[in-house]
């Protein structure tokens, strides 16, 4: 599986089919989680989210490697691709991200005046 970094030219790859980005239509509320891991003094941490507000910034955070893209073809059958491109060639619904964002680049500060998952990601 390969991992794919993401750079300036690439965020309007990001752009180009950011309407292939969506909820899961088969997932409960409560199932379109995102989460953070990091194990003991790992330098990054491993990521997943089926929040279209959090994983569509992800995607664009040079800093972001995907690991895999969790899609829907056009059957509404799950499956994953490695790469922006492959879910783009193949039409596919991206309804997630698995990848690794380095430690140093999340920091847990000031509380927010918001709930909002759309601002996790900056």
């Amino acid at each position: 599986m390969s991992v794919e970094n993401y750079n300036p030219k690439s965020c309007k790859a990001v752009e180009s089919i950011s309407t292939q980005f969506s909820e899961d239509p088969q997932r409960e509320p409560h199932e379109k989680e995102t989460g953070f891991h990091v194990e003991g003094d790992g330098a990054y941490f491993s990521v997943t989210s089926f929040k279209k507000v959090v994983y569509s910034k992800l995607l664009q955070r040079p800093e972001f490697s995907v690991k895999c893209l969790h899609v829907l073809d056009g059957d509404g059958r799950q499956g994953t691709v490695d790469c922006l491109s492959e879910a783009a060639e193949e039409n596919l619904t991206i309804i997630g991200v698995t990848g690794q964002l380095p430690v140093g680049a999340l920091n847990i500060g000031t509380p927010r005046n918001s709930n909002s998952h759309a601002d996790l990601v900056k």
